[in-house]
């Protein structure tokens, strides 16, 4: 059988144990290439844990899953899920030092009054 294809007896029984384990022997491309080092329970386990602590940092995202993946990996999950994370300033703005753009752009620094 193998030499009226033109394949090797090797391939005839991979075909033959692919047809008995899941019923047909077509080709299983879709199954090739590298698998997601971070699943859906992972993506899942992000959001529970920024909707405790919405202050972790990427290394402690790491650390509770327990993944074993580079940082920039889960900033790349999370802006996938639209998780963003902006630094806040531990102070309250200074609205004494505000300027126009248009004056800011001159080197004319100019306080506004009012706001």
């Amino acid at each position: 059988m193998a030499a009226w294809f033109g394949v090797s007896l090797g391939m005839v029984k991979k075909l033959l144990q692919q047809r008995r384990q899941i019923g047909e022997i077509g080709p299983l491309h879709h199954r090739t290439g590298r698998k997601p080092t971070i699943t859906q329970a992972h993506r899942a386990r992000f959001q529970a844990l920024l909707q405790k602590q919405p202050d972790l940092t990427l290394a402690e995202l790491r650390d509770a899953t327990g993944l074993k993946c580079s940082l920039p990996a889960i900033f790349y999950v999370l802006s996938d899920l639209q998780l963003t994370y902006k630094k806040r300033r531990s102070a309250q703005a200074n609205r004494i030092g505000l300027t126009l753009p248009q004056h800011a752009r001159r080197g004319r620094p100019r306080v506004v009054r009012g706001i």
